[in-house]
């Protein structure tokens, strides 16, 4: 093609300097399209002798000069330096790739002008030096013309990609597909499109057009080298080892090469990979093998069901387990067991499968769980990882939180140490969330932040784990006193969170601070249709219906539908029952289910609002804070409760004390979202002039109860805005939920006469006459929400 470069008035000017070189030898080391041949041409004029184009050296030669111009296919040449000692100059151009041996000893020595492809671009002053690269060869070439297009990206694909070596092809498709490119750049010979940065940096040519003639000639380059098993395979293995794992993988599928496709899959992480280059790259390396190795490889069939997990299809991910690896392999016992005949990788995938099941993680399945951790070596970071990852879920739906703390560090260690950024952002992830949990608002922001940071460097988009960090800081937001932040998630994003994967202890949190936010900020019914939608998504997930309801139930009591609530909390058939509630003390405190330390928390809320003089209530309470399990969130709410039991009591100096402490603790640790929830029984409290007189004389406290006096939890109580006494009040909400003068009667301790004496009275006070009226104006004055 040196024909295109007739005009190139450089190539003048580099002959003039070779003519006029002081220096016998004249080396000329240049890829295709440089203008090797075109400056011999001009030289053969000037000294007015041929050019020799063989692959040896022409013995017979005469004149002045000696022109060589060694065929591009030519490796080694045999270089005699006496045949040219009877010439006074000696031009020899080559390829990179052509060795000539003893030439390089010229050139060191200083015997030799030596010449390479930078001397050959055309000069910095030429238009084409930016839109061309200054290949000479393209020198007015019209790249937009398709003939010429196609043209070129043979010549490229021939004379420029095919003397590459694998690492390199896969180093440059990389670069001109737009991807971040490795140290392995730095490996790459010179090449016209290949610029670089005034930092060093090698990037692809700015010419679009030219451009994208070298990533097709790429692409086909690679298609022809992997029709042949011998260049195929460490081509696939260059393109991995460049940062493009799903391009070497499908070039081995579509050669047909399943075996190899698979056995770089595995090394790339197998069923960790959807984590390493994203769910949709996973999804079209999966899509890629055979039906019969999608049924029957245990790497392949493994990461299908971990996207079916990925999808919340926990039911499909059982059946291809089971097709492949038997019904037995279902049972975490069975698959744990000292005999058990599966791989650690199944094992390990078993593992994070049973987060997604509806299973009660007991203390023996524990001790299997931490028998297999025994059999992994220390160099299989994901798979350790991985185990930590899953105890840790297991440890926080247990409110083990120390557990937790202490296998969330080992998980982030082990991910860090596997480079993996996604995997070590869900650890931050679930720290927040235990922090959250805790009622350390402080310490997760900083786990957030930690987290935001290791988002940013995962290299592929992933629009659901960006969405579940944006609901973790509008929790932590919401916890700040800033409810507009998580409203708005809950209004644009709640939805889209919910179809999407997450793990069980993430939906519990999530169901409990967007129920509250709702609650506070709107109504109980749309906090109530918040938890609905939950419903629709997770029918078959026991441990989620029973969150809903325990949310449901407290929802309800904060919106004073205390008996809505009773009716839910006793419709729940647990062993943890309102009569055992009444009758606990210290087993308050060794409570160690998570479901039962709920149903008991909820139950006592209720019993609080109902009888705060009951006998050894505050024991009762006091016993609850002690337990280990409880949360921080809940052990806030618990000491809220004592306090109020304490005042109605007559024990105000004892209700001060306690609330002195709890404000404390919650100016410690920046949270103020658990006293918000607790406004019916705060409001109380700090209504009262002498509670809040010594509460607010501490600083820290006082901090506490501005921001909390600004969402409004000081406001009037119902019976501060309506006179009525607090008997009066609860008859009233009785009433609003549609209870009859015989179960009011039953569940206050009072005769049916009496209740028709206190309607009489609040009617009076309320300007009604009948119980529809009062109904009316407890709505109309928004005293139910």
């Amino acid at each position: 093609m040196d024909g295109e470069m007739a005009n190139v008035a450089h190539i003048d000017l580099l002959a003039e300097r070779v003519s006029a070189s002081a220096r016998k030898f004249i080396v000329i080391t240049a890829v295709a399209g440089m203008g090797k041949s075109l400056l011999l041409r001009k030289l053969s004029k000037a000294f007015d002798v041929p050019v020799c184009t063989t692959p040896e050296a022409d013995g017979t030669a005469t004149g002045r000069a000696f022109l060589w111009d060694i065929p591009s296919r030519a490796e080694t040449i045999a270089f005699d330096e006496a045949i040219f000692e009877r010439f006074e100059r000696v031009v020899i151009a080559r390829r990179p790739e052509t060795d000539v041996p003893g030439i390089e000893r010229l050139i060191v020595h200083g015997e030799a002008l030596f010449l390479d492809d930078h001397d050959l671009l055309l000069p910095e002053r030429d238009p084409a030096r930016r839109y061309q690269c200054g290949w000479p060869v393209l020198h007015g070439v019209d790249l937009e013309d398709p003939a010429r297009r196609h043209q070129f990206k043979a010549y490229i694909g021939f004379e420029i990609l095919r003397p590459l070596t694998a690492m390199q092809l896969a180093t440059l498709w990389r670069m001109f597909n737009g991807h971040a490119i490795a140290g392995s750049a730095a490996e790459l010979p010179f090449l016209p499109f290949v610029e670089r940065t005034a930092e060093g940096i090698l990037s692809a040519c700015a010419s679009g057009e030219l451009r994208g003639i070298v990533r097709e000639a790429a692409n086909e380059e690679i298609g022809r080298r992997m029709e042949r098993f011998e260049a195929a395979t460490p081509l696939a293995r260059a393109l991995h080892q460049s940062g493009h794992t799903e391009k070497a993988i499908s070039a081995l599928q579509s050669a047909g090469m399943e075996e190899p496709a698979v056995r770089l899959f595995a090394e790339a992480g197998g069923v960790f990979y959807i984590h390493i280059d994203g769910p949709d790259a996973y999804a079209r390396v999966l899509s890629g093998f055979s039906p019969e190795i999608s049924a029957d490889n245990e790497t392949v069939v493994i990461a299908n069901a971990m996207r079916a997990l990925k999808f919340g299809e926990t039911g499909r991910a059982k059946k291809l387990i089971a097709d492949r690896f038997g019904r037995q392999s279902l049972d975490p016992m069975a698959v744990f067991a000292s005999v058990a005949p599966y791989s650690l990788s199944f094992k390990g995938f078993r593992l994070v499968m049973m987060i997604y099941e509806d299973i009660v993680i007991t203390d023996a399945m524990f001790e299997r769980l931490y028998d297999y951790l025994d059999e992994l070596p220390l160099e299989a970071a994901l798979l350790r990882g991985s185990f930590y990852n899953a105890v840790l879920e297991f440890y926080i739906r247990q409110r083990r939180f120390n557990e937790a703390e202490m296998a969330a560090a080992q998980a982030f260690s082990s991910y860090r140490a596997a480079g993996v950024p996604l995997l070590v952002f869900y650890i931050c992830v679930h720290q927040a969330v235990i922090r959250l949990l805790s009622g350390d608002a402080t310490g997760a922001g900083s786990r957030i932040a930690e987290a935001r940071r290791h988002m940013a460097e995962v290299g592929f988009e992933s629009p659901a784990d960006a969405r579940i960090l944006r609901l973790i800081e509008a929790c932590h937001a919401y916890e700040d006193g800033r409810p507009q932040v998580l409203i708005a998630f809950i209004n644009h994003e709640f939805d889209t969170f919910s179809q999407a994967e997450t793990w069980p202890s993430l939906v519990e949190f999530a169901l409990h601070y967007g129920s509250q936010a709702l609650s506070e900020h709107f109504s109980t019914l749309s906090a109530l249709g918040f938890l609905d939608r939950w419903r629709l998504h997770q029918t078959h997930d026991r441990q989620l219906r029973f969150m809903i309801e325990i949310r449901a139930a407290l929802v309800m009591q904060n919106g004073n539908r205390w008996n809505d609530a009773a009716a839910t909390l006793s419709a729940m058939q647990m062993r943890i029952n309102r009569t055992w509630v009444e009758a606990a003390l210290d087993d308050l405190a060794r409570l160690s289910m998570h479901d039962e330390i709920e149903v008991a928390f909820a139950w006592l809320r209720q019993i609080v609002h109902e009888r705060p003089d009951r006998a050894y209530l505050d024991r009762q309470i006091s016993a609850m804070i002690a337990n280990e399990r409880v949360t921080g969130r809940q052990r806030r709410a618990l000491q809220i409760w004592l306090a109020f039991v304490l005042k109605r009591t007559g024990r105000a100096t004892e209700a001060r004390a306690v609330l002195q402490r709890m404000f404390d603790d919650a100016a410690r640790t920046g949270t103020i979202a658990p006293l918000q929830e607790e406004r019916r029984f705060l409001g109380e409290l700090m209504g009262d002039s002498r509670i809040e007189g010594f509460v607010s004389a501490a600083g820290p406290a006082r901090r506490i109860m501005k921001r909390l006096s600004e969402t409004g939890i000081k406001g009037r109580t119902i019976e501060q805005e309506s006179g009525l006494s607090r008997r009066e009040v609860r008859i009233l909400l009785m009433i609003c939920e549609g209870a009859s003068n015989k179960f009011i009667a039953g569940r206050l301790g009072i005769s049916e006469s009496t209740v028709k004496f206190h309607l009489t009275n609040l009617y009076r006070k309320l300007g009604c006459t009948r119980r529809r009226e009062a109904i009316a104006v407890a709505r109309a004055r928004n005293w139910l929400h």
